[in-house]
């Protein structure tokens, strides 16, 4: 009964190449078990699209911030009720220091305009509106060596105590609050992503387990013919290795989908310049499908990091 059992079964080769039989026992297993291995593949995939996200939204934000950072504004907002006399003095303010000489200023139905253009999908709630919510400013642009001065606090002190001024914002402090949210951003996303790739990593532990419960007869002929540890566990570690790079591959393929529909469908706002102005770097997704191959690895070392022995 032994032999014809065994003689039912596929025999295993005896391997001449170790290294193109592991990738070639993987493959044939990943076939085999497809629905387990799916499974697995598609946990890795969804980690590491997670993670791709806040990336994605970390880079492009990181972009704006290393577009802005060369060059600093400060908006003088006016009060609506200012008079022209007060409006005057402002002016008259700014051109007797040279820092903030470089002025221009925008009007009240030119502020409205340059909203509707931003943000055209809010153009019918402006509309309902009875009066003009925007004030005039004066937008003044500054080196960054002066606006980082100490004397450059003191005279917005003063500007912002001038008559007719009703708030001062300076450009750089909005940076430097957008520099935090991209490294919050790429910290919620590491803790996340690896998170579920630890989770993705002990489903591929169980799927190889699986697998090798599948095959045990085979690895029992195989101990008896004197094959090592290390040709029964290589095909093992090489089919998580390959469920951990096909799910990295196929979330870097998600990924770039979401982006692209998110771009196509997305009406242009400020929003969409910010978040999708380009994708990931090539760097940052061989990072991706590297983690992805370290998790299908881990998780198959799980597995046959001892002895298997299968009952």
């Amino acid at each position: 009964m032994a032999r014809e059992f065994v003689s039912a079964r596929r025999e295993p080769e005896v391997p001449s190449n170790t290294f193109s039989w592991f990738f070639k026992e993987a493959f044939r297993r990943l076939w085999v078990s497809k629905r387990t291995s799916f499974v697995a593949i598609a946990m890795i995939a969804m980690s590491l699209l997670i993670l791709g996200s806040f990336l994605l939204v970390a880079e492009n934000l990181g972009r704006a911030v290393e577009q802005w950072q060369g060059t600093s504004r400060v908006v003088v907002y006016l009060d609506p009720a200012a008079t022209a006399e007060q409006i005057r003095a402002v002016d008259q303010y700014l051109a007797s220091h040279r820092e903030l000489a470089r002025r221009r200023f925008i009007t009240r139905e030119q502020a409205m305009a340059r909203f509707k253009k931003w943000f055209a999908n809010l153009n019918d709630v402006v509309g309902q509106l009875d009066e003009n919510p925007f004030p005039p400013s004066f937008e003044i642009d500054v080196s960054p060596t002066a606006a980082r001065a100490r004397p450059f606090r003191e005279l917005m002190a003063s500007l912002s105590a001038t008559p007719g001024v009703d708030q001062v914002q300076y450009d750089w402090e909005w940076i430097e609050r957008l520099r935090r949210l991209v490294n919050i951003i790429n910290i919620a996303g590491l803790i996340a992503g690896g998170l579920l790739a630890a989770a993705a990593a002990f489903t591929i532990a169980n799927v190889i387990r699986l697998t090798m419960m599948l095959y045990r007869e085979e690895i029992e002929i195989m101990r008896l013919v004197g094959a090592t540890e290390r040709i029964i566990r290589g095909p093992f570690l090489v089919e998580g290795f390959l469920q951990g790079t096909i799910g990295g591959l196929a979330a870097i393929g998600l990924l770039y989908g979401v982006f692209l529909g998110t771009r196509r469908f997305m009406s242009p706002s400020i929003l969409w310049s910010f978040l999708f102005t380009g994708f990931l770097p090539w760097q940052k997704l061989a990072a991706l499908v590297a983690g992805g191959m370290l998790a299908g690895f881990l998780g198959s070392w799980m597995s046959v990091r001892q002895r298997i022995d299968i009952a």
